[in-house]
């Protein structure tokens, strides 16, 4: 399935994210128009679907499942992803040409060359009756890269108006063009953090950052987060959940004292510096993701960063990555590059995805 004209009439995908704060999987169904005067797009409809308590289950468990069952979990996964697609587009009466699916990171160990996320491609395809495009990192990851940040080719085709662009998700990311190259990283954990210590709290989530708010500043600790060694490594560089849970994490546990609420304050704080440390310099950064809904880490960022922070609407914050993975797909389909090797470290740009046909 190759679309080879340069310019075309407004093309209709749905893209889906699941993101690494289990917050539930985004999905957005999206135009696309390629014009003299660039690509254009357009969030037409969007949801986003709280996992349930046993499929919440089901994924945590995943990472220490045998081999056999975690191929049929990521069987079961798929086949969710698939019915929920079809329900959205039956209820909301679209017909997208494809599907594309980012699912959910299991493994992401780009230094000993893998990478998983989960939600088998052919199930998706199968259940919803269109075809699906995932597993948009093995590619890079096999030519030496990261396989990650993905969304540096949607910054740079359907945001190239600013300076920088920042994620606020499980982890924290930033893209932007250096020497005229597009440059992204992560930058550092973000909800992941936050939501492990509400959950001591009994709460899914920390809203608003109101328990951080309440918390107090803890100097020492601060001091030991910002040497974490992930920061001193240079770009290209990523996160995954092995790096929070083996090695950002125990930097914590050391301090077995402080309460829940004072290391979500010492948190927040750490988090805004390393993100203002990364951004310093640049007029226009466009902050999206689940994070910029927390009223105090947003507060905490804009004293650092001040006008240079741009907020945009709710629908660009809480859809930017699904609309940029079903970007992704469409690049995809027309064979044309998705994954830029200046962000991911890779040997050379792909044109990534698997395509699974119904």
């Amino acid at each position: 399935m190759i679309l080879n004209e340069k310019f075309s009439e407004w093309e209709y995908g749905l893209g889906l994210m699941s993101g690494t704060s289990l917050d539930g999987v985004d999905m957005a169904y999206c135009g696309f128009r390629n014009s003299e005067d660039g690509w254009k797009f357009q969030i037409l409809n969007a949801k986003t679907f709280s996992y349930s308590a046993d499929l919440l289950k089901l994924i945590r468990e995943m990472p220490k499942m045998s081999a056999e069952n975690l191929i049929a979990a990521d069987r079961r996964l798929g086949a969710y992803y698939g019915e929920l697609c079809r329900s959205f587009n039956v209820d909301n009466n679209l017909k997208p040409a494809f599907i594309a699916s980012h699912g959910h990171t299991i493994f992401h160990n780009p230094l000993e060359g893998y990478t998983f996320q989960a939600g088998h491609g052919a199930e998706i395809a199968s259940r919803s009756g269109i075809p699906c495009i995932n597993d948009f990192r093995s590619i890079d990851v096999s030519k030496g890269g990261q396989g990650a940040p993905l969304v540096p080719i949607g910054d740079e085709l359907l945001f190239s108006e600013y300076d920088a662009l920042v994620n606020l998700g499980g982890f924290s990311n930033i893209s932007f063009r250096k020497n005229g190259k597009r440059i992204a990283y992560d930058i550092c954990p973000v909800n992941m953090a936050l939501n492990y210590f509400a959950e001591k709290l009994s709460l899914s989530y920390d809203e608003d950052g109101k328990m951080a708010r309440e918390g107090a500043l803890d100097l020492i600790l601060l001091k030991t987060l910002h040497g974490f060694s992930y920061y001193a490594n240079p770009a290209p560089k990523s996160l995954g959940r092995e790096d929070f849970e083996h090695r950002f994490l125990p930097l914590i546990d050391e301090y077995s004292g402080l309460s829940a609420i004072d290391v979500l304050r010492t948190l927040t704080e750490h988090i805004a510096i390393q993100i203002a440390d990364s951004t310093a310099g640049f007029k226009n950064v466009l902050f999206t993701g689940g994070g910029v809904k927390n009223k105090f880490l947003a507060e905490k960022l804009r004293e650092k960063l001040g006008d240079s922070m741009h907020i945009p609407s709710e629908l660009l914050i809480d859809y930017k990555e699904a609309l940029v993975f079903a970007f992704l797909g469409l690049l995809r389909l027309k064979g044309e590059i998705n994954i830029l090797s200046s962000a991911t470290g890779a040997s050379s740009d792909s044109c990534s995805g698997m395509l699974h046909l119904p």
